[in-house]
């Protein structure tokens, strides 16, 4: 139940943009491509298969939004580990993202657009192992055609990065002190969607 916390958050204070803000809320189902994560002595690989979700999309401006995502893929880990014995995991992929979207209206009806987000990524086994949460990062891109005010087309490609692992660093020396982060992922999930926009709230001339 974790990984629906996230959207049913969104849509609780959803009521309190739609009197001054357009809101775009878009269910969408796609494909995403298969995927391996590398490991210490082997790897691992996830299957390609269908994805769905949804997404809220608050307008602060006519050019740009705020997303909240999320992304689900149900598919198979195969384990490929030396001296593991191998193996095929039915798991879920869900991504919990937050972002933003950067639209090129071109005219009211089309707007090709792009976007980045950051948020949450859980693995969750549908077998007896340990659900596993990463940090992750996604860019998309495509374009938005609106049939009417109310109702329109989204279709995007996108991808998603896990990061899987990641570590502080810190140091003092006689020129002074300094720090940064440190982010690693050998993993990238390409896929596409498509979706129907359900705009309310005011929307701009």
């Amino acid at each position: 139940m974790k990984q629906y916390l996230f959207f049913l958050i969104a849509l609780l204070f959803l009521p309190v943009f739609l009197e001054a803000q357009t809101v775009e809320i878009t269910p969408f189902a796609g494909y995403v491509f298969a995927g391996r994560m590398e490991a210490a002595n082997g790897y691992i690989r996830f299957r390609d298969n269908a994805q769905y979700g949804g997404m809220i999309s608050i307008g602060v401006s006519r050019q740009t939004d705020i997303d909240l995502i999320y992304n689900r893929s149900d598919t198979k880990a195969e384990i490929n580990i030396w001296d593991v014995a191998y193996k095929e995991i039915p798991l879920s992929i869900n991504y919990m993202q937050i972002g933003f979207t950067q639209n090129f209206r071109v005219n009211p009806k089309l707007s090709p657009f792009v976007g980045f987000n950051i948020g949450a990524c859980l693995m969750a086994p549908k077998e007896d192992y340990e659900d596993g949460w990463f940090f992750s990062m996604g860019m998309n891109a495509g374009v938005k055609y609106y049939f009417s005010k109310r109702v329109g087309l989204r279709v995007q490609g996108q991808f998603y990065i896990p990061v899987q692992s990641q570590g502080y660093y810190f140091f003092v020396s006689t020129s002074g002190t300094g720090g940064g982060v440190q982010l690693y992922s050998t993993m990238v999930q390409f896929g596409f969607t498509g979706g129907i926009i359900f705009r309310l709230g005011h929307i701009p001339q």
